[in-house]
């Protein structure tokens, strides 16, 4: 079985912007954006897409799979 492992935490960190932009420009609590970078909840649609575009990635590179063992 695969499981869906988030990549968030490492884009924020080769990015030009730092998890404090992100929690403001989505109006979160930090928790909530670590909560995103370590795949225990996720961002909404509209804020992957925009998360995508400011990262420089597609949408799909946000997460990735792991097999599960």
């Amino acid at each position: 079985m695969k499981e869906l492992k988030s990549n968030i935490g490492w884009l924020i960190e080769r990015s030009e912007y730092n998890r404090e932009f992100f929690r403001k420009r989505y109006g979160k609590s930090a928790n909530t954006i670590s909560n995103w970078c370590t795949g225990k909840s996720h961002p909404s649609p509209m804020e992957m897409w925009d998360l995508a575009e400011l990262l420089k990635v597609n949408v799909g590179e946000l997460y990735s799979y792991k097999e599960e063992k």
